[in-house]
């Protein structure tokens, strides 16, 4: 999970970030970061930040995330096997 593109994302705007090459990245070539990746995760991150914890740093977020996402999984899966 790419924390440096939900950084990215937050500051710059979804327009922004869709438009970003990173010349930091896969030197000497750079990379197109907005469109290689699969950004829900980063959206995901950037949309709890604004409005479910935003005194939370984005960093602490995309860590947490993951976590929260098996959580949620795991629970569906159980909700599901119930019913069956």
């Amino acid at each position: 999970f790419n924390y440096r593109a939900a950084e990215y994302l937050w500051q710059h705007g979804w327009r922004k970030f869709f438009q970003w090459f990173d010349y930091m990245s896969w030197y000497p070539l750079g990379r197109p970061v907005g469109t290689t990746i699969y950004p829900g995760m980063q959206f995901t991150s950037v949309w709890i930040k604004q409005f479910i914890l935003p005194n939370w740093s984005i960093n602490d977020i995309c860590c947490f995330v993951p976590a929260w996402f098996g959580v949620l999984a795991t629970l569906a899966t159980s909700a599901l096997c119930y019913t069956c």
